[in-house]
């Protein structure tokens, strides 16, 4: 039984597989930023979200909302500017660490004199100056033009970072400004400024915040950025904007990448930080305790008044608590590290993704083939989460699980194209029960396999005088014809030509998959076959030729596969007793003048399987001894010429 070519595919697969991978790896290093992976990319981090759950809010960050409560009891919007005074003191009085408005105040608030504050905006502005950590926040505008505005440019100069650190070559901008939307000026001269920009990803989720945006050759803070500056009591200068890597908040490094966007690690859905009420601020029911030594944020949160973005855990969420949520991020973490890129942690995992599918897809059947790829991205995936959930390190999925499922495919498509032709190849050369395992690289499966079996051996007597009257073309038609003859019988009762040997054979039934009927098997199949020598013989003597004399001999009992044969050219075979004894048995038919002989374990054997009558014409000899094996043993011979009864 030769067994099947190499578990492995051939080395172009290998090549195949490898070139993909780098084809791969080329894809994600040019395409991760695309919206299409993006989006796919943006989802699996979601679903890292949900599995991971909410995280307890950030104790230093505070939001107090202009709910639809405030609305409905103050009757206005915009708010009236001695309301948010009275906010700005209260929450100064309170101890707050930081007060942040998240409100454009684009304009002056009426009455006026013209040249100077009307009374509300002038309550503001002595609110805003008595504390020293205040901020207020800004916009950037794009242009078509693309020219910056003067005005713009020197308010960003006046309020962006003031150390800068410049890699040498120039670095793509992630956004484009020209001008700022800015609070009046003397809100601005005694607060400070940070953009509230927040692009969001393709599929319209937020996910990540810019730091700095840059408007000519200045540099302005995010919003959030700015209030930890203030809640962590920097100097300007201690704030470092370092354009290839990240910032720099004193001793604290937030490392971004060159793209300078920080990946927002959302604590819940929306109502997650703590939140009070600016009417309840107002009418004195929020306790200082909430309030001191904390970031707190003032924005709107009503509905129909302030911005809304979708976010991992809600689809809608507030823009103030965007803002408190990348605050909570800086000043009490976690900060999701996504520079897997730059590190090379993503590409490193597409290559051994690749190749750990390479080395099972060129090993496995099709079926586990697939089955392990599935369980190799199950792993994968586990990975991704484990990193994000205990390390906040956001590993890419997208690209290293299309590394997994193209290898994957692409080997499942080179086994079942292999196995196709290793079973055209192998059909002519094996039983047809044997072909599928074979082709699968079942054949290593077998080597050392026990079982039981029966064996029947066929041999010509009188081969030599026979063939040496024949030419090498008579001889090989001659050899063709009986195997022929042999194989249909085998075949007919589900028998496994091991191999011809000359004018005999060897013969298994039970193999792969054995069965209480084998011995009948192989008793039918040889009746059969000494029903066709007989009508052959008929039609050799019609033209004067030599008949045919047939000999069988059969055992049943254990036996043992094993692999024989040298390193470059092997082949399976059944070996054991049961095999021995067989053989034994065919050759004691000569001295018999038998045309079958059989042990008594066949004999057992098929009237144990109900198949009595295929004993007909057969007798018991004495014990007999059996050359090269101790003890005796019954066997059963049928003697005579001609067709038996099948």
């Amino acid at each position: 039984m030769t067994r099947a070519a190499g578990d492995a595919l051939p080395r172009r697969f290998a090549i195949i597989a490898g070139l993909l991978v780098f084809g791969i790896v080329a894809a994600y290093l040019s395409l991760r930023d695309s919206p299409l992976a993006t989006a796919i990319e943006g989802q699996s981090l979601g679903w890292r979200f949900e599995l991971r759950g909410a995280l307890p809010p950030p104790p230093s960050v505070v939001i107090v909302a202009i709910d639809d409560a405030t609305l409905a009891a103050l009757q206005r919007w915009p708010l009236p500017r001695r309301v948010l005074a009275d906010a700005v003191n209260r929450l100064t009085r309170a101890g707050a660490a930081v007060v942040g408005l998240d409100l454009l105040l684009l304009d002056r608030e009426a009455p006026g004199d013209g040249a100077g504050l009307g009374p509300g905006d002038g309550a503001l502005l002595e609110a805003l100056a008595a504390t020293d950590r205040d901020l207020l926040v800004c916009a950037f505008t794009h242009d078509a033009d693309g020219v910056p505005d003067p005005a713009s440019l020197a308010v960003a100069r006046e309020a962006g970072f003031r150390v800068v650190h410049r890699p040498e070559g120039e670095l793509a901008r992630d956004v484009a400004a020209t001008g700022l939307l800015v609070p009046i000026e003397p809100f601005r001269r005694v607060s400070g400024l940070g953009h509230v920009n927040v692009p969001v990803d393709p599929d319209g989720v937020l996910r990540r915040l810019p730091l700095a945006i840059a408007l000519g050759e200045a540099w302005l803070p995010a919003f959030p950025l700015e209030a930890a500056r203030r809640f962590l009591g920097l100097r300007v200068e201690e704030m470092v904007l370092r354009l290839d890597d990240g910032v720099s908040l004193g001793a604290r490094r937030i490392a971004t990448g060159p793209a300078l966007r920080l990946p927002i690690d959302y604590y819940g859905p929306a109502g997650t930080l703590a939140t009070y009420s600016l009417l309840d601020l107002l009418e004195g029911r929020v306790p200082e305790a909430a309030i001191r030594g904390r970031a707190v944020i003032l924005g709107p949160t009503a509905i129909g008044v302030g911005d809304t973005f979708s976010a991992p855990f809600s689809r809608v969420m507030p823009g103030i608590e965007v803002l408190g949520t990348v605050v909570g991020n800086l000043l009490d973490g976690p900060l999701l590290d996504r520079r897997t890129g730059e590190s090379g942690w993503d590409v490193s995992a597409i290559a051994l993704a690749g190749l750990a599918t390479f080395l099972l897809a060129g090993r496995l059947p099709p079926i586990a083939g697939a089955i392990a790829a599935g369980l190799l991205l199950l792993g994968w995936w586990a990975i991704a989460y484990y990193a994000f959930a205990r390390h906040a390190l956001w590993l890419d999925v997208t690209f290293p699980s299309a590394a997994i499922l193209l290898v994957a495919l692409l080997g499942v498509i080179a086994r079942a194209s292999l196995e196709r032709r290793q079973r055209r190849n192998l059909a002519g050369y094996h039983a047809p029960a044997l072909v599928d395992l074979l082709a699968a690289g079942g054949g290593a499966s077998l080597d050392g396999r026990s079982q039981q079996a029966a064996i029947l051996f066929v041999d010509l007597a009188g081969s030599t005088t026979r063939l040496e009257r024949m030419t090498p073309d008579e001889t090989v038609r001659f050899l063709r014809e009986l195997h022929g003859r042999i194989e249909r019988a085998v075949l007919a009762h589900g028998g496994v030509l091991e191999q011809f040997m000359g004018d005999g054979a060897m013969v298994m039934f039970g193999v792969p998959k054995p069965s209480p009927g084998d011995p009948a098997a192989a008793l039918a199949a040889a009746i059969d076959l000494e029903a066709d020598i007989a009508r052959w013989n008929e039609t050799l003597a019609a033209a004067g030729g030599m008949a045919i004399d047939l000999r069988v001999g059969i055992h049943y009992g254990p036996i043992a596969f094993a692999r024989v044969g040298g390193a470059k050219q092997a082949q399976v075979t059944a070996a054991g007793d049961t095999v021995n004894v067989a053989s034994r048995i065919e050759a004691m038919t000569r001295d018999e003048e038998a045309r079958i002989a059989i042990s008594g374990a066949v004999v057992e054997g098929v009237r144990a399987a109900g198949r009595a009558s295929l004993l007909a014409g057969f007798v018991e000899l004495p014990l007999q001894r059996i050359r090269g094996r101790e003890g005796r043993m019954s066997i059963w011979i049928k003697r005579g010429r001609g067709p038996a009864a099948a």
